[in-house]
Formats: C-alpha cells, sequence, structure tokens
C-alpha cells in the first residue's frame, strides 16, 4: 500500500504533493476535505477541478462520497462558488472520479431533508444518497489504484483537469497497447465472469481472449463484430461457436458474479471500440492474448509489466505508431523474455541471452505465442565476450549489423544486469570478482576510454554498442549513474549521442533488486553527436 498508517491531514498532503502539485490544492471550503483549482483565478473566481471527501485506511469510499454529498447540498456550496469539474473520493489506496452533473440533480430535489449531518450515517437521507452514488460509482466512476496505477491517474489528471473541458479524455485503445489492457482485464474482469468451464472451452479453441475481444469490440455493452466466436449482449456474453456443446444452463449464467461492477469500473479508462483501421489487426493478432503468468518462470528477473508497458508507450511517442512495423528490435540481454512481452511484429524482433536455459524458456514460450519471436530470432550471445560473426548470430539480423542504413532502424531494446565487475584483470583466477561476474573482453577493450564506469555491466553494454553498432537507437533500462554518476565522466565524454526522451521509476518495483534508488528508462539516437552532461 502506498499510503501506510497515515492520518487523513497527512493523506491529504501527500495526495496533493504526488498527483496535483501542478494546481491548487491547499484550499479549505468550509467542511469539503480537499480541492484542486486552478493556480490562477479569472474573474476573480477560481475554478475548480475537484472536490473531494478524503478518508484513511480502506474506508468504505460509497459512504464517503454520500458524506460529501450531503456537505454540499447542506452547505449550497454550489451557489457560492463554481461546481467543480469532478467530484471525488479517496483513501489510502485509490481515488475515484465522478463528473459532478452525474449528482447535480440530487442538490434540486424540493423535499429532501438537507438539516441532517452529514457524518451520521444512520439517517433516512443518507441511506438514500448512498444508494444513489453508489450505483454511479460502480458503472460511472474513473478509479484509480495509488501506485499501481499511477502513470494513468497522471494522464487522467492532466488530460482532464482543463478549464473549458465538458467531456473525459479515455485512454485509446491502438495495436501497441491492446496486449497490456487484456493482461490488466484478466486480473481485474475475467474473475468476475460467471463461468468455470474454461479448460474445457479451451479444447474446443475458445479462450479468455475471446471474451476480452468481445468486450473491447463493443459499444454500449453490445459487441459489434460478426464474426467474434464470443460476443456481449447487454450484461452478458454468449458463445456462438461449439454451443451445442454445452447445456442451457450454463448460457444463462454467463453473466457477471458483480452486477458488472468490475467491467465497468475497468473499462471507464478506455475508449471502446478502437478505431475501426486495427480491429482486424487486432483479431488476426489473438494469438498475442497469452496471460502475463505464463511468461513467468519462477525465480526470473523480469522487468515489471508496468514498467515494460511505459517504456513501449515511450518509444511509440519517439518513433511513431508504427514504429514495430518501421524498425528492427534487438534484445541483447533477454533473460527470458519479459521486456518484449505486448510487442508484436516477431519477424522483426531478436532476442539474445547469455544462458542456455533462459533461450530454451524464450523458445517454449515463443511455441506457445507467449512471446512475439520466430524460433531463429532466439539465440545464447555472450554480449561482452562473443563476436558479430556468422557463427554466433542470425544471419538476417548479421544483415543488419553490417548495413549502415539499416542499423538506423535498429532499436537495441534492454534491461542490462546492473551487477559490478572486477576493475583489473589480475589473474585467471582473479577474473571474477566477488559478485561472480567475469572480467570481460569489452571491459578489456574500452576500460581505458571510459575509466571506473567499466566495472558497471550496462556500461559497457552500452559502451559496445555505442562503438560496434553506430547509428542505431537505444531504448534501455539502468541506473541514473550515465547521466549522474561522478564515475561516469569519461563515459559520458564518449557517449556522445542524442537522448530523445525517458522516465525514472523506483528500483525496489524490480525483482531481485534492493535499495531506494531510481531507474530510468532512457531513449538514445546514436546517429546524433550531442554531449549528456546537460541531461537532468
Amino acid at each position: 500500500m502506498k499510503y501506510q498508517n497515515i492520518l487523513e491531514e497527512e493523506l491529504k498532503n501527500k495526495v496533493g504533493h504526488d498527483y496535483f502539485a501542478a494546481y491548487n490544492h491547499t484550499d479549505i471550503i468550509e467542511r469539503i476535505d480537499f480541492a484542486v483549482a486552478h493556480p490562477e483565478t479569472f474573474f476573480g473566481q477560481k475554478h475548480y477541478f475537484l472536490w473531494a471527501e478524503a478518508k484513511r485506511a480502506n474506508f468504505d469510499i460509497y459512504k464517503a462520497l454520500a458524506q460529501l454529498v450531503l456537505t454540499i447540498g447542506k452547505a449550497r456550496t454550489f451557489e457560492r462558488l463554481l461546481p467543480p469539474n469532478y467530484l471525488g473520493v479517496f483513501n489510502s489506496q485509490l481515488i475515484a472520479f465522478i463528473p459532478y452533473w452525474e449528482v447535480q440533480d440530487i442538490f434540486t430535489q424540493n423535499d429532501f431533508n438537507w438539516s441532517v449531518t452529514p457524518s451520521d450515517h444512520n439517517t433516512a437521507e443518507f441511506e438514500q444518497v448512498y444508494n444513489r452514488v453508489k450505483n454511479i460509482l460502480e458503472r460511472n466512476a474513473y478509479h484509480f489504484r495509488f501506485g499501481t496505477d499511477d502513470k494513468e491517474l497522471h494522464t487522467f489528471i492532466k488530460e482532464n483537469f482543463v478549464i473549458g473541458k465538458t467531456s473525459t479524455n479515455k485512454i485509446q485503445i491502438t495495436k501497441n497497447n491492446f496486449i497490456t489492457i487484456y493482461n490488466k482485464w484478466l486480473q481485474i474482469v475475467k474473475p468476475t465472469i460467471q463461468f468455470t468451464r474454461w479448460e474445457e472451452a479451451k479444447k474446443d479453441q475458445i479462450l479468455d481472449a475471446d471474451f476480452y475481444l468481445a468486450d473491447l469490440l463493443s459499444s454500449e455493452n453490445h459487441s459489434l463484430k460478426e464474426n467474434l466466436k464470443v460476443v456481449l449482449e447487454n450484461n452478458k456474453y454468449r458463445m456462438v461457436v461449439f454451443k451445442d456443446k454445452y447445456d442451457d444452463d450454463v448460457f444463462k449464467t454467463l453473466g457477471f458474479s458483480d452486477n458488472q461492477k468490475a467491467y465497468h469500473q475497468f473499462w471507464n479508462h478506455y475508449q471502446r471500440p478502437p478505431r475501426e483501421e486495427y480491429w482486424e489487426y487486432i483479431l488476426n493478432r489473438r494469438d498475442l492474448l497469452v496471460s502475463q503468468d505464463m511468461r513467468e518462470r519462477q525465480g526470473a528477473y523480469f522487468t515489471p509489466p508496468q514498467w515494460v508497458e511505459l517504456s513501449q508507450q515511450y518509444l511509440a511517442e519517439v518513433f511513431g505508431d508504427d514504429w514495430q512495423e518501421n524498425y528492427y528490435i534487438w534484445d541483447c540481454a533477454a533473460g527470458t523474455g519479459n521486456l518484449l512481452a505486448g510487442l508484436s511484429y516477431k519477424h522483426n524482433i531478436w532476442a539474445s541471452t547469455l544462458d542456455d536455459a533462459d533461450v530454451r524458456v524464450m523458445k517454449d514460450f515463443a511455441l506457445s505465442n507467449t512471446l512475439p519471436l520466430l524460433d531463429n530470432h532466439i539465440f545464447q550471445f555472450d554480449f561482452l565476450n562473443d563476436e558479430f560473426n556468422s557463427e554466433k548470430l542470425p544471419a538476417d539480423l548479421l544483415e543488419v549489423l553490417n548495413d549502415e542504413q539499416e542499423r538506423k532502424k535498429l532499436i537495441i531494446y534492454i534491461n542490462p544486469p546492473y551487477a559490478e565487475v572486477a576493475i583489473n584483470k589480475t589473474s585467471e583466477e582473479g577474473r571474477i570478482n566477488k559478485r561472480g561476474v567475469s572480467f570481460t573482453k569489452i571491459q578489456e577493450e574500452y576500460g581505458e576510454d571510459i575509466g571506473i564506469a567499466t566495472k558497471e555491466l550496462f556500461a559497457q553494454f552500452l559502451i559496445r554498442i555505442k562503438k560496434e553498432i553506430p547509428n542505431c537507437k537505444i531504448g534501455q533500462f539502468s541506473t541514473l549513474k550515465i547521466v549522474q554518476g561522478p564515475n561516469f565522466y569519461k563515459f559520458r565524454a564518449h557517449f556522445l549521442v542524442d537522448f530523445k526522451k525517458g522516465f525514472a521509476c523506483p528500483a525496489d518495483t524490480f525483482d531481485n533488486v534492493k535499495g531506494q534508488f531510481p531507474i530510468g528508462f532512457m531513449i538514445w539516437d546514436l546517429n546524433s553527436i550531442k554531449s549528456i552532461e546537460k541531461i537532468s
């Protein structure tokens, strides 16, 4: 939990600082807990984006919203101030927003007793408002979990806390993110579908992915495509194929255990259906819709899915929505291939790793369509010791590396190891330092150029790419020593490249990484020569 064991005042301060720092979030409006306004006034009035109720721990958000509505109605706050775009509630786990107009009619009731105490949850008035707002929160609200949904929450605030905006922006579904959205759907929506015969249906080629596609390609609770295996009709699913194998009772119960509560809360984040130009592509790549847990080998090191997703969004922003079609991708520190999850153009992707065991895992994943890879594009390669030649590399990758123009379309997309190696090669025994990491040929070749930075394995990956794969692009995870570390000043003198875009995330969200420090994802263009000293 992001905000654990803190009081309401501290919770309000932290939420304000973490998510609403660009706005005025310190106003006190009578008994309203939390308000967010534009930092400037207009014609002597403040423009409010949010009035919210704050509760600590995991307090019932339905009760919190009912209390907020009663607070506003009792004080007639909307008569003295311009109402906000949204009402909201948050506790230590999540925040939810509803458009103000959803509850506006409650305030105009003539026969309502507004004199009741809003915090008294036992009155008939509280129960009446509670039942109304509970339905709205379940079906029409925008829910975000602190920590887990931070990216989506920041995007929601940035795009919707805008003066003059009367509608809510939702996340667009594209061919670059439909797989990531599927993995979230598996966790939130699938468990609420009243169907228990998944394994039996799978034998008839009906997968959970077909239920997801029924949702994805729908509008107003009705699937739009005719050639789907499963369709959504109002609040139930109907299997279109193989239905004679299943008795009628099963079909009657293909609804939702929670009356579509999780379904609405999930899909309220996304604009459905996707643009029609994506429909056939998404249907044709149904094979890519494989659950995330099948990708995770027990004990394997992998990049957290939320940072994989965000890194691929950044790559799309830099290189265009069609970047997967227009560029080659090589993960030369692939491990079990987690970083490649969510990609789709397998003919353009190569994955190499040091360990033969990981190669076998990736080949199994590719065979089951869990990873978007061709079998002959998966290979064992020691990037810090092996040569770029036909004995070690697939022929088509070698052709790209040897062609100056094709290299400009190559993206080295990696999360290399963060281990350190010994500085000096004193003897054969001394080739391995106390962490069990060998002295490498790249360290030997470029150590004098980049100095003490050579002890960092990720720096060795980067300097080899810069020196031996010129003009390519890089999308890489690493610590921020590359741009900030005093021991990297010689490295920066040689790593003259163009920084395009990047983000930072907490190190302790990664497997097998301990400590409180940032890890960055950085995109570099090696076709331009620039100093990286001034990146901040």
